[in-house]
């Protein structure tokens, strides 16, 4: 925030409890909230958020399967939606099967978890440099439901059904995602369906493909402030909201 922001909010706290000590939790409240929702409204989300929810997932994803020579071999996860790719490279017999993609195919709110009023929560976080608790305060986060779709094609139906037993078993009942901000946040599978649209001759290869939904339950975290004993407020949470 600029100056002239800051000294106003630094002469209102002085007229309104003096210069002694800000303590109670509701004067900090009122005090800087209007404060606090106007400069918020100026900031944009980073799709860092999404990437580290992206990163988390596939970090958890580990595909292999089982040939007939008994020897174990990782399937290779891309980022993308890739399907004319994957079909032209199929038809020039130029892609190594199975393969695997995933995608952001959704992002919306969460509206078991929304609460219908902005609450201004406020905590302390301890600062080794100052060796002293500094005050935050911030909005609840907002909780959201983003959807993954993994794809997954082979060429043989022995291979689909290990790959798709290696997915339902891996999210039985789900996978903790560890980002930056979170290390509880929660996949889980919500659905699948064969996409292989028909049966090919006899003599003629099929390209088999699965999709495999997976929903990531988490929250984007809302911007948050350091407030001073001068009556500073700092963002802190910069790389997410800018």
């Amino acid at each position: 925030m600029n100056n002239e922001h800051t000294e106003r909010t630094y002469s209102t706290f002085k007229e309104v409890l003096g210069d002694g000590a800000i303590n109670p939790a509701r004067d900090w409240r009122t005090l800087f909230k209007k404060d606090i929702e106007n400069y918020s409204k100026n900031l944009n989300i980073s799709p860092i958020i999404y990437k580290e929810f992206l990163r988390g997932l596939l970090s958890q994803i580990k595909l292999g399967y089982v040939d007939d020579q008994s020897t174990f071999t990782k399937v290779k996860i891309a980022h993308g939606r890739q399907e004319r790719m994957v079909a032209k490279k199929f038809q020039e017999n130029n892609i190594v099967l199975p393969f695997s993609t995933v995608y952001q195919s959704a992002v919306t709110q969460d509206d078991n978890k929304r609460r219908f009023k902005e609450v201004l929560v406020t905590s302390s976080k301890w600062n080794d440099e100052i060796q002293r608790a500094e005050r935050i305060v911030g909005y609840i986060d907002v909780p959201i439901k983003a959807e993954y779709t993994v794809s997954v094609w082979t060429k043989y139906v022995s291979d689909m059904d290990q790959l798709a037993a290696s997915i339902r078993l891996g999210f039985n009942p789900h996978k903790l995602i560890v980002t930056p901000f979170s290390e509880e946040t929660k996949a889980y599978l919500t659905g699948e369906e064969s996409m292989t649209t028909a049966e090919a001759p006899d003599r003629e290869e099929r390209l088999l493909k699965r999709e495999f939904k997976i929903t990531i339950e988490g929250y984007i975290p809302s911007p948050t402030f350091k407030i001073t004993n001068t009556g500073k407020i700092i963002h802190l949470n910069t790389e997410i909201w800018v």
